[in-house]
């Protein structure tokens, strides 16, 4: 048996000292060698195992032992690319807290204006500070012709994220400077001051874009925000989702938003989030990235699931039909779409908020086909055996999207307003990437191919001898 040699591989990430007794032994059984990793904050660094060497000796080449062990994990199930002071979830006990508060200690109680400034600036505003923030947001100069222009020639029927996605493009074109490789130098990287000017614009033109989506989907007269007006009463005023009767947003729509709004501020890293960040860290501008959050949020495993399901809600055709829908699924000839997380083991804690603004738009939920059919769906699939053995309840997206239908919003433009309200989030995660060092994310592969020592050049032209 060969030597063992042990080997002590420093955590190179800026994680602090790690106790000799917290760490992890591997031993190679390749080599004989043995190596002790340091464990901090219940993870490893993944460059310490470009230690655990072995001779490249082995028949495959691009096995590349030689470089060190590499760490194979499709779709990120076990991989955590950044450490975060923003947000902590706990899908095991049910919690989610936003730079160490509770959410139930912030729905119902504070405004959107507080909860993305607590996100972004890491503790709830003072009076002062909340004004101020608001004041900024408003004095944002409103966004230029020619994105109203490029927007407005889509066709109503458009997808409303190809919308938002050009009319992003165009404030882009319409402001060339906040480009760092237009201007040919970093721009944002340690330069909070210029972040933070950056982040307050993107909360109001990005509402603005919204609205003016909105607008030539359903032939609304887009209207100009109104200085009174707090951050999502703007947003209804500019859509014109407004009582008919006195053309002002409705109270309770707009109570129902915040609360909303605050309990999907931020998700940590989701799918979207992690678009946002991979773009963020080549060092481009924020419209970029929240281009690139957009973009996969459109994905049927991600937000676009909320779109699916409703189709696929309306395909039930009735209440009467449900259960015929749930035995589909049993027998696995059908899908459930807004069902299930990867992280929750328990109920989701917003879905309890969520609940209870349902029940306060119950008005308006029971004479809404498409939603009958929906709670229908939820209230069997809570009790059914076959998904609560799996843990398979509908996602808060999924029930927040039954409060926009409520509220009167299309199927079509609750994924906008979803990604709308967790640009709090995107904003907060981007800052804080802005507080660290340059580090692109450049993730490797592991090659299966042929190499050119099994293929003849025969092979490849079609010559013979």
């Amino acid at each position: 048996m060969p030597t063992q040699i042990k080997e002590e591989i420093g955590f190179l990430s800026l994680m602090g000292k790690v106790e000799p007794t917290n760490s992890l032994t591997i031993r190679d059984n390749r080599t004989g060698k043995e190596y002790s990793i340091p464990v901090h904050h219940n993870a490893v660094d993944a460059l310490a195992f470009k230690a655990i060497r072995a001779p490249n000796t082995a028949a495959y080449a691009p096995d590349q032992t030689q470089n060190g062990l590499r760490l194979y994990d499709p779709g990120f199930q076990n991989t955590a690319v950044s450490e975060s002071t923003i947000t902590y979830v706990d899908g095991v006990r049910g919690m989610i807290q936003y730079r160490g508060i509770n959410i139930e200690d912030l729905v119902g109680k504070v405004s959107f204006e507080d909860t993305a400034y607590l996100l972004v600036w890491g503790h709830l505003p003072s009076a002062e500070e909340r004004t101020n923030f608001m004041q900024k947001l408003k004095s944002v100069p409103m966004v230029s012709r020619n994105v109203f222009d490029v927007i407005r020639s889509f066709p109503a029927s458009a997808p409303p994220l190809t919308m938002l996605i050009a009319g992003l493009s165009a404030l882009q074109a319409s402001q060339p400077e906040t480009i760092p490789a237009f201007a040919a130098k970093n721009l944002y990287l340690g330069n909070l001051p210029y972040v933070d000017e950056q982040i307050v614009n993107l909360f109001a033109n990005y509402a603005v874009i919204s609205a003016i989506v909105y607008c030539n989907m359903t032939g609304n007269t887009f209207k100009d925000p109104q200085p009174q007006f707090s951050y999502i009463e703007n947003l209804l005023y500019m859509m014109g989702h407004v009582d008919p009767e006195t053309g002002l947003p409705r109270a309770k729509h707009v109570s129902c938003m915040t609360r909303l709004w605050t309990l999907v501020a931020d998700h940590e890293m989701t799918c979207s989030t992690a678009a946002f960040l991979h773009t963020a860290s080549a060092l481009t501008d924020v419209v970029a990235c929240q281009i690139s959050a957009i973009a996969a949020s459109s994905g049927i495993l991600h937000g676009g699931a909320i779109e699916v399901a409703y189709k696929n809600i309306r395909k039930v055709g009735s209440v009467a039909n449900v259960a015929r829908k749930i035995e589909g699924v049993k027998a696995g000839k059908e899908r459930l779409f807004g069902y299930g997380h990867r992280l929750y083991k328990t109920v989701d804690p917003r879905s309890t908020f969520i609940r209870q603004i349902l029940e306060e738009l119950n008005e308006e939920t029971s004479v809404d086909p498409d939603l009958s059919i929906a709670m229908e769906l939820d209230r069997i699939a809570s009790s059914d055996e076959y998904f609560t053995s799996r843990k398979l309840k509908a996602n808060a997206d999924m029930f927040a999207s039954f409060a926009y239908k409520a509220m009167g919003f299309p199927v079509e433009f609750i994924l906008p307003l979803s990604i709308l309200s967790r640009t709090q989030g995107l904003m907060a995660h981007w800052r804080e990437a802005m507080m660290g060092r340059a580090n692109i994310w450049r993730p490797q592969q592991i090659y299966t191919g042929n190499t050119a020592a099994e293929i003849q050049v025969a092979d490849v032209t079609g010559a013979s001898d």
